[in-house]
């Protein structure tokens, strides 16, 4: 998911028309279009296949000399993109493999390049993802290297998601024990306890039918559709607390 903030959203087209600084001898910078095509040429050869995808730049500023500042048009570039479930690899029904990138011209950040099932990028630096790898713009910099690195690194959870699915889906859980459950896990910063009857509501009659079975799985998404509320950075402590203890509650 792509939080635009202050952000512009471009098309994947226009970022070839941002120019690129040059570089020094310790600083490389990379074109935005060029971590695009990467990423999605080596994700594609992967078999995973693009359903959506989003960009967005701000400007930046870099330094030449002491004193001196020199505008960067569309320095800063954020992206998401869906892709569908790969042929022979299971993936739960409603959560679709997610890829995410940062890339700036102005020395602001390093590349980043984010896989998993629930990504956030954010243009005001937030960042969430099972996989974030985060690379200096040096003069070592492989491109397609760091890609694969994260692709490969997701495709290998995958397989570890669809377990973790399998067992939450056969945790069939009594009203009483979800309610403790949820209670548990706004203890543990999830989402607030204001939102504990949210959650309750949204388990016991929910707006989706695959998840009327009341399981540890459908108590997942009835706590993840809630949390959608939450600021960006919210999110992303209140996701990690999500996981973490529901496994450990319904083991």
């Amino acid at each position: 998911m792509l939080m635009l903030s202050h952000a512009q959203e471009v098309r994947r087209d226009a970022l070839a028309a941002i120019p690129t600084p040059a570089g020094t001898s310790s600083w490389r910078p990379v074109p935005h279009h060029d971590v695009v095509n990467t990423l999605t040429d080596r994700a594609q050869a992967r078999g995973l296949r693009i359903v959506s995808e989003r960009y967005a730049v701000t400007d930046g500023c870099i330094y030449p000399q002491p004193g001196q500042s020199l505008t960067i048009r569309g320095a800063r570039m954020y992206g998401s993109l869906d892709f569908e479930p790969i042929d022979g690899i299971p993936f739960p029904e409603g959560c679709r493999p997610s890829a995410g990138i940062r890339n700036s011209h102005d020395k602001s950040f390093a590349l980043s390049i984010l896989a998993g099932s629930r990504v956030l990028v954010c243009a005001n630096g937030l960042l969430l993802a099972e996989h974030v790898i985060n690379r200096k713009h040096t003069s070592g910099l492989s491109l397609i290297d760091e890609i694969d690195k994260a692709l490969g690194a997701f495709l290998e959870t995958l397989k570890g998601f669809q377990e973790t699915h399998d067992r939450l889906c056969q945790q069939r859980l009594s009203r009483s024990r979800g309610h403790h459950v949820i209670v548990e896990l706004a203890r543990a910063g999830a989402f607030s306890s204001s939102d504990i009857l949210k959650v309750a509501d949204e388990w016991e009659q929910p707006r989706h039918a695959e998840f009327n079975d009341p399981t540890a799985w459908s108590l997942y998404q009835a706590a993840s559709e809630t949390m959608k509320a939450q600021s960006p950075a919210r999110q992303v402590d209140g996701f990690k607390a999500l996981s973490r203890t529901l496994l450990a509650l319904v083991n």
